[in-house]
């Protein structure tokens, strides 16, 4: 006890020169927290990103070397994905997008994400269903102009009343609106919110084009993707011609899973910047404790010469350095506190 009053003595009678030693200390915990909260903040708004935008997906991408004996792949793909891989795969759709105006009785909502899918698009991209029925096989074979409409547009444009019945423009086509999806992503008009589903058939008028070059297959679970990807290997070999096209895979998990791999390594560069804070300010609390080592040379001298042992000496001189970097943390804690939770927000 009376090492401590005497440490705690030290420190009040140079208030100044104390808090100029915990500053180093006060800085590099600051930097520390809001370090950490910055990675974690990002890395939170990745991984929810990427689970709005479904996870588990296996993109087949076709490239074509003789057009006029191409085909298209995507029905004979839902047949593949629905029988004998229905233990493991969720849907089948093509990924083809486009950006038109959605327009209703002199309302209009610009540049809306038009997606062109089968009828299984909302179960490999996460949307749910929220009135009225998704878009239908027979529609699909029958190129119906019909379309399911996301929140944003559908409260844009039907504020007030049921938009299932209506008929919308879409790139100027008559659309007829048979559904619509939840809020999924703040229901405001940069998100996944803003857009409508039609039936990839109807590509030939909305794109000016009817290849299919790209398509989704969603997996129902992590472990099975590896062994989809491996069986579609092998069907899509049997199907294409090397001499007509070809093919290639990608899962869809790896995107989610380098943005983890950039986290961590981002995590490590930023500790090792916040430790370097740290170990200066370790080194500054250290230079100070010699500098009091050489003032106090004459108090020592009388503590050795009335019996004291060595350790109680150098253990109040370490007990002085503790107490030092203790407040210092305690104050960098509750400095870093507000700027971490001010810090995370943001990064949305």
């Amino acid at each position: 006890m009376n090492s401590l009053r005497m440490a705690l003595d030290s420190i009040t009678e140079k208030k100044g020169r104390s808090f100029l030693t915990m500053l180093g200390i006060i800085i590099g915990v600051t930097a520390v927290l809001v370090l950490v909260a910055m990675v974690t903040g990002y890395n939170s708004d990745m991984t929810a990103y990427y689970e709005k935008l479904g996870v588990n997906k296996v993109t087949v991408e076709l490239s074509w070397y003789d057009t006029s004996r191409a085909f298209d792949m995507v029905m004979p793909l839902c047949e593949y994905g629905n029988g004998e891989l229905s233990d493991m795969v969720e849907g089948v759709t093509p990924d083809l997008s486009t950006r038109l105006p959605v327009q209703y009785d002199g309302a209009a909502v610009d540049s809306t994400a038009v997606y062109l899918g089968s009828d299984q698009y909302a179960a490999c991209s996460n949307y749910i269903l929220e009135s009225g029925r998704d878009i239908l096989p027979q529609e699909i074979e029958n190129r119906s102009m019909v379309c399911v409409l996301g929140s944003y547009v559908a409260d844009t444009l039907f504020p007030y009343t049921d938009p299932i019945g209506k008929t919308v423009a879409i790139g100027g086509y008559p659309f007829l609106v048979v559904g619509t999806y939840y809020q999924k992503d703040g229901g405001a008009e940069d998100s996944m919110d803003h857009m409508a589903a039609v039936p990839y058939t109807v590509n030939r008028a909305l794109l000016r084009s009817d290849r299919v070059d790209s398509i989704t297959v969603k997996v129902n679970s992590t472990k099975n993707v590896d062994t989809v990807m491996f069986r579609l290997e092998l069907w899509l070999a049997e199907q294409i011609d090397g001499a007509v096209g070809e093919y290639s895979l990608a899962d869809g998990n790896s995107a989610m899973a380098e943005s983890n791999d950039e986290m961590t390594s981002l995590s490590v560069v930023l500790g090792g910047i916040a430790s370097i804070a740290l170990l200066v300010g370790g080194i500054g609390i250290m230079n100070i404790m010699l500098v009091t080592v050489t003032e106090r040379t004459r108090e020592i001298g009388i503590k050795k010469s009335i019996g004291a042992p060595r350790w109680e000496i150098i253990g109040q001189f370490l007990l002085e350095a503790g107490i030092l970097s203790s407040l210092g943390g305690l104050v960098g804690i509750a400095l870093g506190f507000a700027p971490s939770f001010w810090v995370r927000p943001c990064m949305g």
